[in-house]
C-alpha cells in the first residue's frame, strides 16, 4: 500500500492510494471548555491503556477519538444550523453529489445540524490521486459562499480542520456506513435512519430494513 502525506494546518493526513475514507467536517463553532477537557482526559486514558508500539492500538485509539468527537458535536450548540433550513442541507447535498465521479466515488453521507459525515473513495490515476484536502476545499469553499448568501451573513462557516479515517476492509466499510445512517438516530433527531432526509447511501450498499 502506497501513501501520500498531506498537511492541513496542524493535523497530518495520511492518504493511502485507492483508499476509502470516512471524513467528518464541522461548522466553525467554539467547543465549550468542558468538552475539550473531557476529550483530553479521554485521549490520555486511551494512550495510557494502549501499547504505543502496536499499530492496531493506534487505529483503535483514532476510531474511539473520532466517535467521542462525534458525540461532542451532537451535544454542542452552534449558532448556525445546516438542517434548520432545508435549502442549506439540500445545497450541501447537491455539491457533494456533483463531485461524485469527477473527484471521488460517493458511498454515503449524512448532514447533521453542525457537522457532515462523508464516505468516499478519491479518484486516482497511476501515481496521481485526488487528495482529501482538495475534496474538502471544493466542498467547503463553494458551500460556505452559498450559505452566507442564503442567510445574508458574512464570516467563517466551516472549521478549518477535518477528521478522516482510512477504511481497512469491506466489513469495516459496512459498519461505518451503518454508523453514518444511525447518527441522526443517536442524536435523537429521528426514530429511524430512513426518516432523516439528509442522508444518502449508494444503492449498491444499502440493504432493505
Amino acid at each position: 500500500m502506497q501513501y501520500k502525506l498531506h498537511y492541513r494546518r496542524k493535523l497530518p493526513h495520511y492518504q493511502p492510494k485507492q483508499g476509502v475514507f470516512f471524513v467528518t467536517f464541522r461548522l466553525a463553532f467554539a467547543i465549550p471548555p468542558k468538552y475539550l477537557n473531557a476529550l483530553n482526559d479521554f485521549r490520555a486514558k486511551l494512550n495510557d491503556e494502549a501499547e504505543p508500539s502496536e499499530s492496531e492500538n493506534k487505529v483503535l485509539i483514532k476510531k474511539k477519538l473520532i466517535a467521542f468527537m462525534d458525540e461532542t458535536y451532537n451535544d454542542c450548540h452552534s449558532e448556525l444550523s445546516l438542517t434548520a433550513d432545508p435549502r442549506i442541507a439540500n445545497m450541501i447535498a447537491d455539491k457533494i453529489k456533483s463531485l461524485s465521479g469527477t473527484m471521488y466515488s460517493l458511498y454515503a453521507y449524512t448532514i447533521m445540524p453542525n457537522h457532515v459525515h462523508l464516505v468516499i473513495k478519491p479518484n486516482s490515476d497511476g501515481d496521481n490521486a485526488v487528495s482529501l484536502a482538495d475534496v474538502l476545499k471544493r466542498i467547503k469553499g463553494a458551500t460556505a459562499r452559498s450559505i452566507n448568501l442564503m442567510l445574508n451573513r458574512t464570516g467563517s462557516v466551516w472549521y478549518h480542520e477535518y477528521y478522516d479515517y482510512w477504511v481497512r476492509s469491506q466489513e469495516e466499510l459496512f459498519r461505518i456506513i451503518d454508523y453514518v445512517r444511525q447518527n441522526p438516530v443517536k442524536a435523537k433527531l429521528v426514530e429511524k435512519p430512513k426518516d432523516w432526509e439528509f442522508t444518502f447511501v449508494s444503492p449498491d450498499l444499502l440493504s432493505e430494513e
